[in-house]
């Protein structure tokens, strides 16, 4: 399969030293660009001009990012979409994820033959969330049965089988969407592979089945019992790594999973579709997450008061919605205990219907 991701972002148009040097700059021309920052060095021997370079910032060096909890991470990917949006727009969970695709779209121009991008880099390549994968540094793997992996300066290496799995994106060879999932499933953890997952089958990059496939292949590998739940957690109706994220927490707490993406009739005849939906209990569950109410100040009051809106004349019929945001993922325990009460306050009421 060869594809190609139309919703990646553009990324520089890279230059070895060698073409440098064919276009009669010297070594030391290089390095005044260099300093002038008008040549930014993505890697060793690999350059773009700086107005082509996706976000601002010296990409080639380790970004650090600090995550919810107040801890600091060199490249890692907290994952958090709550974050403020910087004077361009792009809030900086996105930029470091644009900054970590231009630094794997450049480590293509120099890796060896027989080398495969995999892991969080097939992610990227793929159009898929990175969320909680760390950002420092492209994966590779490279076909060697035996196992292991090795760290330098520049990738992450993997020595694992890759027989039927390779596939390219804009020309660059990267491990199938389904391997790429359950890798990350394996080695960052389930909820990144579940997130990735869920917007895979939504793209019609892979199925559950090709999940499962992938999942037994891993046997004997490290984290194989996370990547073996993750086919029966994933589900192509989320439409967010905050649904999905919630989705897990409810899941895995014990709770009875929510229907999702479910139309909802009011009395004035619209239908409003929710993000969770427990039947039984009359209870709908919203992700409020990053983006939705729009960009500019004056789209997010008309779509908070559009939403408000709608809210009211759900539970004009009886409903009970639940809204979480993106602070909530860090607090499962509180997810948990609102949903467990809210149904028991239908009981109460009389309020549980018919499946």
């Amino acid at each position: 399969m060869t594809g190609s991701n139309s919703d990646a972002p553009s990324f520089p148009e890279f230059s070895t030293f060698a073409d440098l040097e064919r276009g009669g700059l010297t070594h030391a021309d290089i390095a005044r660009l260099i300093s002038t920052g008008d040549l930014i060095r993505y890697r060793h021997g690999v350059y773009a001009r700086t107005g082509q370079v996706i976000s601002t910032g010296q990409v080639a060096s380790t970004s650090t990012s600090t995550g919810a909890d107040g801890r600091s991470g060199a490249g890692q990917n907290t994952g958090t979409q709550a974050e403020a949006v910087s004077g361009d727009g792009v809030p900086p969970y996105k930029r470091r994820e644009n900054e970590f695709l231009a630094r794997t779209r450049a480590a293509a121009l120099s890796i060896q033959p027989g080398t495969v991008f995999s892991h969080g880099s097939a992610l990227a390549l793929h159009g898929l969330p990175l969320h909680g994968v760390p950002l420092e540094l492209p994966t590779v793997t490279r076909h060697r049965p035996g196992g292991g992996s090795r760290r330098s300066t520049a990738l992450t290496c993997s020595n694992l089988p890759l027989d039927g799995v390779v596939t390219e994106v804009d020309g660059v060879p990267v491990t199938s969407p389904a391997r790429s999932v359950i890798d990350v499933a394996r080695t960052v953890g389930l909820d990144s592979g579940v997130c990735a997952a869920d917007a895979a089958i939504r793209m019609q990059l892979c199925t559950t089945t090709d999940l499962r496939r992938e999942a037994e292949a891993a046997r004997g590998r490290t984290g194989v019992a996370r990547a073996r739940q993750l086919p029966d957690l994933a589900s192509g109706l989320a439409e967010s790594v905050l649904e999905s994220l919630l989705r897990l927490i409810i899941v895995l707490g014990g709770l009875p999973a929510p229907e999702l993406q479910v139309g909802l009739g009011v009395r004035t005849g619209q239908r409003f579709r929710v993000d969770f939906y427990w039947r039984k209990w009359g209870l709908i569950g919203e992700a409020d997450g990053f983006g939705k109410y729009g960009g500019s100040p004056e789209e997010i009051r008309k779509n908070w008061i559009a939403e408000r809106h709608r809210q009211a004349q759900l539970e004009a019929e009886g409903y009970v919605v639940l809204r979480w945001t993106w602070e909530d993922i860090y607090r499962p325990g509180n997810v948990i205990r609102q949903v467990r009460a809210a149904m028991r306050q239908q009981e109460r009421l009389g309020s549980v219907r018919a499946a």
